[in-house]
This record gives structure tokens, sequence and C-alpha cells, in this order.
């Protein structure tokens, strides 16, 4: 095989595993003593709250203070809910740039919030 060939395979293997997912952590818990129902993919929703959240270490400790589920849920006040985590197209750019430049070490990701309130009762104020 051709040296520079050989450096050329090599350089993009080791680009692709830089900027690879790392293993993220992302909690999504309901609120103490709320009652939230999981949504499947196919339901329409009428909340849907989109956050980047950025780790360090290959993904094992957030770096951002972006908004949990759990947060959103409360806030939102949400009794149907669909949480999505993926690496968009933003992320991976970002995360490309950013994970050559750091070792790694920074990485993107985005955490998406869905989800539907509680019917109002008559006379009752949201």
């Amino acid at each position: 095989m051709d040296p520079w060939l050989r450096k050329a395979a090599f350089l993009v293997v080791g680009a692709s595993l830089a900027t690879g997912s790392g293993c993220f952590s992302v909690s999504a818990q309901a609120p103490y003593g709320a009652k939230v129902k999981l949504l499947p993919p196919d339901v329409p929703v009428e909340v849907s709250r989109k956050n980047q959240k950025w780790f360090i270490l290959f993904g094992i400790i957030p770096l951002t203070p972006a908004d949990s589920p759990r947060d959103i849920i409360e806030r939102e006040h949400l009794t149907e809910v669909r949480v999505i985590v993926e690496d968009t197209f933003r992320d991976v750019l970002a995360g490309a740039i950013i994970t050559i430049l750091t070792i790694g070490i920074i990485s993107p990701t985005t955490v998406t919030v869905e989800g539907n309130r509680a019917p109002l009762v008559s006379g009752e104020r949201p």
C-alpha cells in the first residue's frame, strides 16, 4: 500500500473516531408527584423545547446547565411527554471542530422535550 494512502486512511479513521459520539447521559424524570405519560413518536404535540447540551470527557460530565427534561415538564405543566436525544447536523459540525481542537474532550448533543398540557377544565386558568 502506498505510504501516502496509508497516512490518509489513518487520518480519516482517526478523525472519525475523534469526532464520534461520546457516552452522553440525559436524565428524563418527571417532577415528583406528577402524572406524566410517555408519548410515542407519531402523536402530535403542542410544546417543543430544544436545547443544545455540551459535555466534557467524551460525554461523561455535563458542561452546560441546559434545562433538564424534568425542569421543562414542570415549567410547561406537561402531562404527556416525549424526550429525544440526538446528534443534529449542528452538533456534528460544531463537535467536529471543537472535538478535534480539544482532542475529544468537549462534545455537544441536542435534547428535545416535546409534550402536551392537560386539557383545561371550564373556569380553570392555565
